[in-house]
């Protein structure tokens, strides 16, 4: 028998408990990136979507929002949509911020809370040869 009979054993009992905890937290990295992602492209889908709607009826767009989050797999606790345009003509501006408090509680074992609120904007000029209101 040598002395280090059962080294590799103790190491691997130090090591994993750590190597589980980094990898639970690449994951939890990769699920808020994502979200984040998602947010901010659900937010410049609405924004589109609200540039091209005829007249200053804005409310549409959180709608758009509600449906690409859902389809991302983006689960909100709580999802605030602004719309505004305080400039509502051909070559004006619409401007949608969204803010989501993501649900995270599927990544467990890190001590990290449940959720975290994502936010993005996104601004749409409205076309400027675009006929009618």
């Amino acid at each position: 028998m040598t002395r280090d009979d059962g080294g590799m054993s103790a190491e691997l009992a130090v090591l994993a408990p750590a190597l589980v905890l980094c990898m639970l937290f690449v994951v939890f990295a990769g699920r808020l990136g994502q979200a984040q992602q998602d947010v901010a492209q659900a937010a410049a889908e609405a924004a589109r979507a609200a540039s091209l709607v005829r007249g200053p009826q804005l409310a549409g767009a959180s709608g758009v929002v509600r449906r690409n989050l859902t389809a991302s797999g983006v689960t909100c606790r709580e999802l605030a949509v602004d719309t505004s345009s305080s400039d509502w003509r051909p070559g004006g501006s619409v401007r949608v911020d969204v803010r989501c408090d993501v649900d995270l509680s599927g990544v467990a074992g890190l001590g990290l809370p449940g959720q975290r609120t994502v936010e993005a904007h996104a601004v749409e000029v409205i076309d400027t040869y675009r006929g009618g209101g």
